[in-house]
């Protein structure tokens, strides 16, 4: 997947997200049941969209890992933090 792509589709997941957890979005989903682990479904609805929201930003960093790595011919995948890089 190009980085483009990927930031893309992140975008559009976050411009959904804020559609549909704010009004008038929200409005056909802003009941109490059914019940979703105990949860108002309403409740239940946004923290979906939370949590959908850290995956679509770890695939987003996994994307942008690749290729900050292609970009660097001195990234060593074993180098710690404190390894500053050059020896």
């Amino acid at each position: 997947m190009s980085l483009r792509l990927a930031r893309t589709l992140t975008a559009a997941y976050f411009g959904l997200m804020l559609v549909f957890v704010t009004w008038p979005g929200f409005v056909p989903f802003a009941r109490v049941e059914p019940l979703v682990l105990g949860l108002p479904f309403s409740m239940a609805w946004i923290a979906a969209w939370i949590a959908g929201s850290v995956v679509v930003l770890f695939l987003l960093d996994r994307v942008e890992k690749r290729y900050r790595d292609e970009d660097d011919p001195r990234a060593d995948p074993r180098a710690g933090p404190m390894d500053g890089g050059d020896t």
